[in-house]
């Protein structure tokens, strides 16, 4: 046996400039795999070892994937899954292990590929990502090698920051995701509202959502109101076969998303509410989230957002479906009104009575004018809206009956002359409150092609629409402090941690009686009090302030952090 090698003994100052070191370089990116890959390099450089790798706990916190590693063959990397090793299991449960002879150690399960690879000895400490063992950092050494106890703690204390910057790169991401889904909704919501046809609405829906999700695929089931059956009405990314499974009417699942909640199955193989699971596992679908589709608090059907690989999906993930199937369900609505309005007034003339009786149950104001302008057609909706009776309505002008503001406003000349329909927001008072109101006027040639003889026109109330786009920029705001909070603290805490521990440095030179050590002491301290507010802005989730000079306020960090 070759003779077992020991590194130097590493003086209190080397651990501390190497821990500098390290923590300042892995702090200097918020790019996950830069992370890793930094890591595994610049820790075996610094611990003296010839191979580092990092495994990290699978979204189900089962399994352990090999994210980054160095000096390793890939026939050495791809041996097999190591979840069942002793020396795994030790770690996991928060316990350092060393391996002093990696080819004949029982806690080692693959000892042949370690023969093959030439390692001797091995450390192998928890990697702890919000106070949970989330991961194994791993060291191995071609040479016979007993770590000492205050190689395994650094050792550890790396691991520890390996965590902090492996939770902030994670933070960062899920930040960016949500920035980018905040821009996505905006981009949908813009290409919704542009189109009234419906099958384009829907083909949209579920061809857009798998590329910003990274989703398998997705699908559409509108409501059947006549028969109460969820009928596909449009998917994207899953094969015929699986489409043609069955009804999922009576799915548990179905049922709580009927209800109005999000449902996240993580497992759609085994999840009791799931009726097909033999069918899941064929086509390869691993997690599901179940959205209702609801327009003016009325479910209309349910989005479903279908995953290759198992995914706990955010809550950023779960409030960006649902604020899609609601953009989703105005758009799905409006196609479905603008088509039916649309097929009756082509047949205005033969069906005038049951014309009136449709567009009586349509819940919107809906009135049609002549090419003079003037009033031929109202619904019941309208009358009510508008406080009239049919006979105060009918054959005047519009500008004097409409509460959508004066004719200089309701661009009806601009129909006729364009031959086109147009859409207008406008904001009304209305007792106590305003009022959002969104104009659709469409031309409609009865007796030549080309030529406008009337104006069909709906009038919808849209304040909740403009009140949760109101909401989603105050989100965005708020957005941007936490992001700013975030980049001050990280900007902040690499120059604050050397500074921190030069001091530190000087004061293990000086003796307590020395004129300069009192001073030290006061700056370590208050060093130490800056890296706590520090630690705070990092941590902010919510925006929380205080009154400060005069009439201004500032942000109450000790409030708006979590930790």
């Amino acid at each position: 046996m070759t003779p077992t090698k020991s590194t130097p003994k590493l003086r209190k100052r080397d651990y501390l400039r190497l821990f500098q070191q390290v923590t300042g370089m892995i702090t200097s990116t918020l790019n996950v795999d830069k992370v890793l890959e930094r890591i595994v390099r610049k820790v075996s450089q610094v611990v003296g070892v010839d191979a580092a790798t990092i495994r990290l706990l699978d979204a189900g916190g089962t399994k352990l994937r090999l994210l980054a590693a160095h000096g390793l063959s890939d026939a050495y990397l791809n041996r097999g899954p190591v979840d069942t090793e002793a020396c795994v299991t030790a770690a996991l449960a928060g316990k350092p292990v060393t391996i002093l002879d990696a080819a004949g150690d029982s806690r080692i399960r693959y000892t042949a590929a370690a023969r093959r690879e030439g390692i001797k000895s091995m450390l192998v400490v928890p990697i702890p990502i919000r106070g949970r063992i989330n991961g194994l950092l791993r060291l191995l050494t071609k040479d016979e090698r007993r770590f000492a106890n205050d190689e395994i703690e650094f050792v550890s204390a790396l691991a520890e920051q390996c965590g902090i910057a492996i939770e902030n790169a994670r933070t960062y991401e899920v930040l960016q995701r949500q920035l980018e889904y905040f821009s996505t909704l905006n981009d949908i919501g813009k290409t919704l509202n542009s189109s009234r046809d419906l099958r384009k609405v829907l083909d949209f829906i579920v061809a857009r959502l798998p590329e910003v999700m990274a989703l398998k695929g997705c699908t559409i089931r509108l409501l059947d109101p006549a028969r109460g059956h969820l009928e596909l009405m449009a998917a994207s990314g899953l094969s015929a076969r699986y489409l043609a499974r069955g009804s999922i009417d009576d799915e548990l699942g179905t049922h709580r998303a009927l209800t109005g909640e999000p449902v996240v199955i993580f497992d759609a193989t085994r999840d009791a509410r799931i009726q097909y699971r033999d069918e899941a596992a064929k086509e390869g679908v691993s997690s599901i989230l179940a959205v209702p589709i609801v327009v003016k608090k009325r479910i209309i059907g349910v989005l479903r957002l279908l995953t290759a690989a198992p995914r706990r999906f955010s809550d950023a993930d779960i409030s960006f479906a649902m604020a899609v199937a609601e953009q989703g369900g105005i758009a799905i609505q409006n196609a479905i009104s603008y088509n039916q309005i649309s097929d009756l007034v082509t047949e205005l003339e033969q069906q005038e009575e049951f014309l009136q009786q449709v567009i009586d149950n349509l819940n919107a104001d809906l009135f049609v004018l002549d090419n003079d302008f003037r009033i031929v057609m109202v619904n019941r909706v309208f009358l009510e809206n508008h406080g009239r009776k049919m006979s105060e309505v009918i054959g005047k002008p519009c500008h004097r009956v409409l509460r959508v503001g004066r004719q200089d406003e309701f661009p009806v000349k601009r129909v006729i002359e364009e031959h086109r329909r147009i859409i207008y927001t406008q904001q009304i008072e209305k007792s106590d409150h305003q009022v959002h109101l969104e104009v659709m006027a469409s031309p409609v040639s009865i007796y030549k092609k080309g030529k406008t003889d009337f104006i069909v026109a709906t009038i919808r109330d849209i304040s909740d629409h403009v009140r949760l786009q109101e909401e989603q920029r105050a989100r965005e705001r708020l957005q941007g402090v936490l992001e700013m909070a975030g980049a001050v603290a990280h900007e902040l805490n690499s120059p604050l941690f050397s500074a921190l521990g030069e001091a530190q440095l000087m004061l293990a030179d000086l003796d307590s009686g020395h004129a300069l050590y009192g001073e030290l002491k006061s700056i370590e301290r208050n060093l130490k009090i800056v890296s706590e507010l520090i630690r705070k802005m990092g941590g902010i989730t919510r925006y929380a302030s205080k009154p400060y000079v005069g009439d201004a306020s500032i942000v109450d960090i000790r409030k708006a952090s979590a930790k």
